[in-house]
């Protein structure tokens, strides 16, 4: 997959995923249990779309390497 397109995809799976969160959120209507939830569930998914996303702007920004 080329770097554009990896960014894209990492872009709409970010926004497709808080989509998600606050369908689930607006849904379920936690109110005890909401940072749990969001710790559990919810912030291993943010941490991995976001360094995605961290990954491929890195990678299109870098120089092509030589060799």
């Amino acid at each position: 997959m080329d770097r554009p397109s990896f960014l894209v995809f990492s872009f709409l799976g970010s926004i497709s995923m808080v989509t998600l969160h606050l369908i689930d959120i607006w849904l379920l209507e936690y109110s005890d249990s909401l940072l749990w939830h969001f710790l559990v569930e919810w912030l291993p998914l943010y941490l991995v779309w976001m360094g995605m996303m961290l990954i491929g702007l890195v990678r299109r920004t870098s120089p092509p390497t030589r060799g």
